[in-house]
Parts: structure tokens; C-alpha cells; sequence
């Protein structure tokens, strides 16, 4: 016969206690272990007590006797970021270095782009209870980690680019990690030694101005409260500038120049360019329109070609300053359309001569009778007819688009002076000349069935 035990577990089951009550006989460590078992303890027993308690009986006190193990706490969630290093090429000895690239370089991120990733918490080892059964391991903290604009988190915990533009990473005091992106670079002075060159893949604001050989490349805007020196700027959208001062070496290229002056730069616009007082010796390479509509503005020198319209108030100047001016039809446009006609003639010519050979063959090969040679044979006349297939349609595409841009501009080259047009200016419309004589009052220069017509200009019409 056993002494009398009573057994009681926690609501939790961490916990069990066990408490002797006297009936004369003295308990045994192993007849209290077997109470315990009985009662289906079987986990964390506190064998060490129940020694005791046989010695050294303690009667109607409850004694802790089996503990259950706790669970542990896995391992903290984390972020990894891929581009927070931004690794400079290392410099080979007596290789010439441009400190204009070595300055401080912005981390640029594209639309789409894996930034980084969030590792989620681990969980921890598991526990049991006094009746061992598993409990959970405790997950670790998550990463501290907000993402704000322009940034989300997949499924798989990649960190994700919503827009295009500058990685912002900021830490506070507490750990935690911010990120962002910024879709406009504002720079509060100048682009020189201090900023480095700029490539960026969103909008670019210099509240200064762009110093000697320095470059700023962007995807969308450029906006340059100062001015362009000796500089260049490209950009796929607009170039908004207070003025150009290109010392014949700088160059702005993009779809849209707008500026209050330009002299001795080149540009180059895919649509137009919209100059407020003058345009001093430049280059302009291409554009649809060049209008220069402040009040008494003026193109002196330099050489401007246009698709549709070159206007001024004034073109060239008293002092007959050589300046050209050229609207409609690049040459090179027509000499690609005559050239793509040629080749997309001899390319059809060749691709239809392959042809029956290839079906012959192909016939053969069907009927089990033709070498091994003849199959590689084969397989080459395909890949040639292919890549002329893939040439031809290509060509006539490109053919379709010259004949389109030749038409519209045939229709609408005009140049205009608003109010002088001065010897010195050769005007080419179309490839017709003019080289007036004399000074022309307030009139538009066209190109009506292939001759130079003149006819006057009225402001606001």
C-alpha cells in the first residue's frame, strides 16, 4: 500500500505539484514517481525532489515536482540589401583618373528592380509539457523594417522598385530601417567636384548650375535654375535651363530643350526647342521646331536644321553674320529611303530564289532520299531565308516611316522672321536656297511646288 498523493497540473500544463498526506507510512521516491506516471507526468520530473521528499517527507504542502521544457526563441528576422554598397572601380596605378566620377554617387534603382530582401524570424526549438507533448517553438522579432514610397514586399520577401529614381535607406535610433524611393535628384547647388557627374533614372533638379565638363543624364526631366556651361545634359524628356553657355563644347540632347538663351552649344531635340531671347552660334543638329518667341529675339551664326518651322524675330543681323538655316527634308532621309528600297529589292529577289529549294529539299527529306550533307544544306538555307525574311520585314517598316516623315515635311517647312530677315542667312527649304540680297521685313520663307515663295508674315496669325 501507497501513502496518499494528491496531483495537480497547472491550466498550462508547465507545471506539477504533488502534495503527502500523513497515513502512517512513509513514503518511497519510487512510489511517487509512479503516482506521478499514473497521472501521465512523464516530462521534465524533478527526480531530485521526490528524493527529498521519501527522506524527508513534508505533509500537506503543494511542492512543484515535474516542470515542463520551455520553448526557445528562434532567431530575429533581418534585411539584406543589395545595393547599399555601391562599389567604385578601383584605380590601376598611373591611370589617368576624372575626379568628376569620383564624387558622390547616388544609389539609382530602376522600375522593377530587386532593392532587397526581408528574411522572415525563425522559429525556435520546441518544448514539451509535464504529459510531453510538443510545444511550439517561439518565432523570433521581425526585421525592423518600414517600407515607404515608391517600395513594396512580394511574397517571397523581395523588396521591390514601384518606381524608377534614388534608393533612400535611413536608420533611426531604435534599429529600425526605412526605405524609399525618390523619383526627383534635387541637388541644392551646382553639379561640379562636390556632386560628381549625374546619371539618374527619374526627374533631376540643379538649383545651381551644370559647371565646365561635368555630364547630368536622366531619364525624365532636367531642371536647371542656373546654366549649362561647357556642359552636357541629356535627358529623355526636357531640358528646362536659364540659359546655354556652350563654348563649343557643350552639347544638350532630349526631347524638349527649353532655355532664355543659347550660344556656341550643340543641340539636339527630338521635338522642339524653345529659346526666349537668342541663339548665338550653335549647332543644332535636329528638331521639329526651333521658335524663339520672346520679344526681339534673334538666331545669329551658327547652323540650325529643322523638320517643320525655324522662327525669330530676327534671322541673322546687320552685320550679314553668316548663319544657315536649313527645314524639310534631311538628305540623309532620302538618301536611307532610296538606299532601303535597293537593298529590300535584292533581299526579296534572294529570298524567293531560296524558296522552291527549300521546299524541294524539305520533299526529299520526306521521302527518306537525301544525305546528310544535304540536310545541314538544308538547315543553312533556312537560317538564311529566316534572317532575310526577318531583314525584308524590318527594311519595309523603316521605308514606310521615311516616306511618312519625307511627306510631312514637304507639307509644312517654313522658316519666318518675324521682323528681319538680314543678308548673311541661307536659307534651305526643302534643298531650294535663298540667299536674300538685302534686308526682308516681317516674312516667311516656303517651299510651294519646289521654288522658294515668299510671303509676309502677320503677328498673331
Amino acid at each position: 500500500m501507497m501513502a496518499i498523493t494528491k496531483i495537480k497540473v497547472t491550466d498550462d500544463k508547465l507545471k506539477a505539484y504533488m502534495t503527502l498526506i500523513y497515513d502512517g507510512r512513509i513514503p518511497t521516491d519510487g512510489e511517487l514517481l509512479s503516482a506521478l506516471q499514473s497521472a501521465g507526468i512523464i516530462h521534465g520530473i524533478k527526480y531530485d525532489i521526490l528524493r527529498s521528499l521519501a527522506l524527508n517527507p513534508t505533509y500537506n504542502e503543494s511542492i512543484v515536482v515535474a516542470e515542463a521544457t520551455m520553448p526557445k526563441k528562434g532567431e530575429n528576422g533581418y534585411v539584406e540589401l543589395f545595393k547599399l554598397e555601391e562599389k567604385k572601380e578601383k584605380v590601376k596605378n598611373n591611370e589617368k583618373i576624372d575626379f568628376r566620377e569620383f564624387a558622390k554617387n547616388i544609389i539609382t534603382v530602376n522600375l522593377g528592380e530587386k532593392i532587397g530582401i526581408i528574411y522572415p524570424p525563425k522559429l525556435g526549438e520546441p518544448g514539451k509539457d509535464v504529459f510531453g507533448q510538443k510545444i511550439p517553438g517561439l518565432p523570433g522579432n521581425p526585421a525592423k523594417v518600414i517600407l515607404e514610397k515608391n517600395v513594396e514586399k512580394d511574397e517571397e520577401g523581395n523588396i521591390i522598385a514601384t518606381s524608377s529614381g534614388e534608393l533612400i535607406i535611413k536608420k533611426d535610433i531604435n534599429g529600425t530601417i526605412y526605405i524609399s524611393i525618390e523619383e526627383i535628384y534635387e541637388i541644392n547647388g551646382d553639379i561640379d567636384f562636390n556632386t560628381g557627374n549625374v546619371r539618374f533614372p527619374g526627374k533631376v533638379l540643379i538649383r545651381g548650375s551644370v559647371r565646365p565638363d561635368f555630364v547630368v543624364e536622366a531619364d525624365g526631366d532636367i531642371e536647371i535654375y542656373g546654366e549649362i556651361e561647357l556642359a552636357k545634359v541629356f535627358s529623355k524628356k526636357t531640358v528646362k535651363t536659364n540659359g546655354i553657355k556652350g563654348g563649343n563644347k557643350g552639347y544638350i540632347k532630349a526631347k524638349n530643350i527649353i532655355a532664355k538663351f543659347a550660344e556656341n552649344a550643340i543641340l539636339e531635340a527630338e521635338e522642339k526647342i524653345e529659346i526666349d531671347k537668342s541663339m548665338i552660334n550653335c549647332k543644332v543638329i535636329s528638331a521639329k521646331e526651333v521658335i524663339l518667341d520672346g520679344y526681339n529675339s534673334r538666331i545669329v551664326g551658327g547652323h540650325i536644321k529643322a523638320l517643320k518651322k525655324v522662327e525669330a524675330y530676327y534671322l541673322g543681323s546687320p552685320m550679314g553674320v553668316s548663319t544657315e538655316i536649313e527645314v524639310g527634308v534631311d538628305p540623309k532621309l532620302y538618301e536611307e529611303y532610296k538606299n532601303l528600297i535597293e537593298i529590300t529589292k535584292k533581299d526579296t529577289v534572294e529570298l524567293k530564289a531560296i524558296t522552291p529549294q527549300i521546299n524541294s529539299l524539305l520533299k526529299k527529306i520526306k521521302q527518306m532520299k537525301v544525305k546528310n550533307e544535304k540536310v545541314l544544306y538544308l538547315k543553312k538555307l533556312i537560317e538564311k531565308a529566316t534572317n532575310l525574311k526577318s531583314k525584308v520585314e524590318k527594311n519595309r517598316k523603316r521605308i514606310l516611316q521615311l516616306k511618312k516623315m519625307i511627306e510631312e515635311s514637304k507639307s509644312s517647312g517654313v522658316v519666318i522672321a518675324r521682323k528681319m530677315l538680314y543678308p548673311g542667312v541661307i536659307i534651305r527649304v526643302n534643298n531650294k536656297v535663298l540667299m536674300p540680297e538685302n534686308a526682308i521685313s516681317k516674312v516667311q520663307v516656303m517651299n510651294v511646288e519646289d521654288k522658294i515663295k515668299l510671303y509676309g508674315y502677320v503677328e498673331g496669325k
